[in-house]
């Protein structure tokens, strides 16, 4: 079969073909549906259909967090170790196909007779196999765009496709299966099939995936360091040491989004019933904006791209701020802003990395995407269960009552975690943001001297 890419040389400053893109980025559409749908709906379900008690529920995805700490290095780590014809990330990728599949099933088809000591260990076993198996797809797969081009601007179009096929996950998830499992009169049976599809489209498109991407030979170099001396090196990186600080602080603001947005739309908007409406904005302009900050960051640099979107994700959170009942309208403008902010970042984040790893081959000579990556998608899931304490500490420190109409200083402590935080936590962000000096042209000096490096070793 006729592959998209030469298995020994990456694309250089040649445009990446779309049938690259698409093979690369294609298997995140069903990755990205069974994702979101676990994480916005399972804990509900849980409760409500399959009848968890609620503090059992809550514990066994306490405990799954403090595993992903766990896991999310060593699949980075192994997958930089790999040796297989198949190179370093595909065996990964492709190994993680069937679990997801079956772990994903396993989270919305437990048995109706198990009584609830077997209901416990079925969702135990559940959301840690899904965990799991989504870690070791997710972090050799983002690694795996990073080593598709060596090309400064190119792979930020490799991550944008990617996070395209990711968002339209999201749209499918949020606007058909949420309303189709939560309106279904049989919806045990209904998710069962719903995750046995998605599962098997997953399997599909990942096999695929894997048939026709070829990693680059040549970034086969591999490290054999324990697990401190990595994370050492990593530290030891001053742009991603810069870099990675940078993150966790905006991350940390921003993942307050997806705790206090409940709270918001409920007792701030009282409008529970637009939050599917005002999601879809948030995705939307999430999506489009990828057409923006791409060709953006080719004219100005991703640095100064980076800021802007910094800047308009600060607009929208002060709007968040003074946010009142009933105002959707105002709410769907200020989600605009927040989520093409969330894109910027995630899509530029991901393409800096890239070269800062470029930066650290030069110094140690070795290829470690998977530990840079496992080190962002573990800042980024800690900095979100920073936020997520806090705003239980805060909530029951002023009273919070649920399901009850709240006083106007709750109400306040709402609005200023969900925009004073993140307002603060991202012009702090931008500050540290200034500081980073690996541009355009310092990158391509990099790249001469890897690839004469290379042009030796060859020799």
């Amino acid at each position: 079969m006729l592959a998209l890419m030469s298995e020994h040389a990456p694309t250089t400053h040649a445009r990446v073909p779309i049938a690259l893109l698409l093979a690369y980025a294609a298997p995140m559409v069903p990755i990205n549906f069974s994702l979101v749908l676990f994480m916005s709906y399972i804990s509900k379900y849980a409760i409500d259909v399959l009848l968890v008690p609620p503090a059992a529920m809550g514990m066994i995805f306490m405990a799954g967090r403090l595993w992903d700490g766990v896991t999310d290095p060593i699949a980075g780590i192994w997958s930089d170790r790999t040796e297989h014809r198949l190179g370093r990330r595909r065996p990964w990728i492709l190994a993680s196909a069937i679990p997801i599949a079956g772990f994903g099933w396993m989270c919305w088809a437990a048995p109706m007779d198990l009584g609830q000591a077997g209901l416990i260990l079925w969702m135990t076993v559940a959301v840690f196999g899904f965990n799991t198996a989504m870690t070791f797809f997710l972090t050799p797969h983002q690694a795996l765009g990073a080593e598709l081009t060596l090309d400064h601007h190119q792979v930020s179009k490799i991550f944008a496709f990617r996070q395209a096929a990711g968002y339209i996950g999201m749209i499918g998830c949020l606007g058909f299966a949420m309303q189709y499992l939560m309106t279904s009169s049989s919806p045990r049976a209904d998710a069962s099939e719903l995750a046995i599809a998605v599962g098997a489209g997953a399997i599909v498109l990942i096999g695929v995936s894997t048939v026709f991407l070829r990693e680059p030979g040549g970034n086969r170099r591999r490290e054999s360091k324990a697990i401190t001396s990595v994370a050492r090196d990593v530290w030891r990186n001053r742009h991603a040491r810069l870099l990675l600080v940078m993150i966790f602080i905006e991350h940390t603001g921003s993942g307050a989004s997806m705790v206090l947005s409940p709270f918001t739309y409920e007792y701030v908007l009282q409008a529970p019933h637009a939050v599917s409406e005002v999601f879809l904005f948030y995705v939307g302009s999430s999506l489009v904006s990828l057409f923006l900050w791409v060709p953006l960051s080719k004219r100005i640099g991703k640095k100064a791209t980076w800021v802007i979107g910094l800047v308009a994700g600060m607009v929208g959170y002060l709007m968040i701020f003074n946010l009142s009942a009933g105002a959707i309208t105002y709410m769907k403008t200020a989600v605009v802003l927040t989520g093409s902010c969330s894109a910027c970042a995630t899509v530029l984040g991901s393409s800096i990395l890239a070269d800062v790893i470029d930066a650290d081959e030069l110094e140690t000579g070795e290829r470690k995407e998977g530990a840079y990556y496992s080190a962002y998608t573990f800042l980024y899931k800690t900095s979100s269960g920073i936020m997520a304490g806090i705003t239980g500490f805060a909530l029951g420190y002023v009273g919070f009552a649920p399901g009850a109409a709240q006083p106007e200083s709750v109400q306040l402590l709402i609005r200023s975690l969900h925009g004073l935080v993140p307002f603060g936590t991202m012009l702090l962000g931008a500050m540290i943001l200034t500081r980073f000096t690996l541009d355009e042209d310092q990158h391509a000096e990099i790249r001469a001297k890897l690839d004469a490096r290379r042009a030796g070793d060859g020799a």
